[in-house]
C-alpha cells in the first residue's frame, strides 16, 4: 500500500510569522498550493490553508492587514512519512483537517492534502466539510479492507 512519501511534492511553502494573510494567498496563487506553513525562528508553528482563508477572512477581514498567525491552525498535526494512505485518510477524518504535515526523522518533509489522497469526485460530491470527512474516513476504511478498485 502507498505511503505518504509518494504524495509529497518536495516543496514546502511557508511564510514568516510576521506575514499577513495576503502573503500566504500570494504563495497559494503563484505555486498552486493549498497550504502554507507558518515559520517562527526556524520552526513551523502552524498552517494556513485556502479553506482557512475562505472561512476566516473572506468578507470578514482584510487579508493585507490580518497577520497569518491570527488565523492559522495550530498546533500542527504531524504524521510519519511512512504512514499509509489509508491511515492518513482515517486521520484526516478523525482530526477534521484537510492537510497533514508529514515528518521524516523528526524533520518536516512536506504537507499532504485531502486532494492528494482521494478521488476528485469524492471532494466535489461533498456539500459540507462534515460530509467530506465522513467520505474520506470511509474511503480509508475501504482501502484498509482492500475494497477500493485500482488501489
Amino acid at each position: 500500500m502507498d505511503t505518504l512519501r509518494k504524495f509529497l511534492s518536495g516543496t514546502i511553502h511557508s511564510v514568516s510569522e510576521r506575514s499577513m494573510v495576503q502573503d500566504a494567498i500570494d504563495k497559494f496563487n503563484s505555486h498552486k498550493a493549498t497550504a502554507c506553513l507558518i515559520e517562527k525562528d526556524g520552526e513551523y508553528i502552524g498552517i494556513l490553508t485556502r479553506e482557512d482563508v475562505i472561512q476566516k477572512i473572506t468578507g470578514k477581514k482584510d487579508p493585507k492587514s490580518t497577520p497569518a498567525v491570527e488565523v492559522m491552525s495550530s498546533p500542527l498535526y504531524t504524521v510519519d512519512i511512512n504512514m499509509t494512505k489509508a491511515t492518513a485518510c482515517i486521520m484526516i477524518a478523525e482530526k477534521e483537517r484537510r492537510h497533514l504535515v508529514v515528518e521524516e526523522n523528526g524533520n518536516i518533509a512536506g504537507v499532504v492534502s485531502v486532494g492528494d489522497l482521494v478521488p476528485e469526485e469524492m471532494i466535489s460530491a461533498s456539500r459540507t466539510g462534515s460530509e467530506l470527512f465522513i467520505r474520506v474516513g470511509n474511503y480509508g476504511d475501504q482501502l484498509l479492507k482492500g475494497g477500493v478498485a485500482g488501489e
